[in-house]
């Protein structure tokens, strides 16, 4: 999993490389997503939801908060609020790179830094 060190920052690839770098992690995209959708609040993540992320080195420590829970109610609060930040931060990735100086210091913290 930890063969994607170019992810250091997911957002300096462009939408191509995105799409591609999705593409060749389609299990843990599959497995991440259903993951996903029982952990966070509606909306739920879409299909086109980057879930493969959390396989990469810059999303490891919340992957591994996560750990084995099934439900919401079974994550710390802290680590619910960083998963309800992670899937809007996130949620047009696959899509866009538009808007994406919300990332930015002035805007909001990174976990990646």
């Amino acid at each position: 999993m930890d063969t994607f060190d170019f992810l250091a920052d997911p957002r300096a690839i462009t939408l191509q490389q995105r799409r591609a770098t999705r593409a060749s992690m389609q299990s843990e995209q599959s497995r991440w997503l259903d993951r996903l959708r029982a952990l966070a609040e509606a909306p739920l993540p879409a299909d086109d939801f980057p879930a493969f992320l959390l396989a990469t080195p810059p999303f490891a420590e919340l992957a591994r908060r996560l750990g084995t829970a099934t439900r919401r109610a079974q994550l710390a609060p802290a680590t619910a609020d960083e998963l309800d930040w992670f899937v809007a931060a996130f949620r047009d990735y696959l899509r866009t790179c538009d808007g994406e100086d919300v990332f930015s210091g002035a805007h909001a913290a990174s976990p990646w830094r």
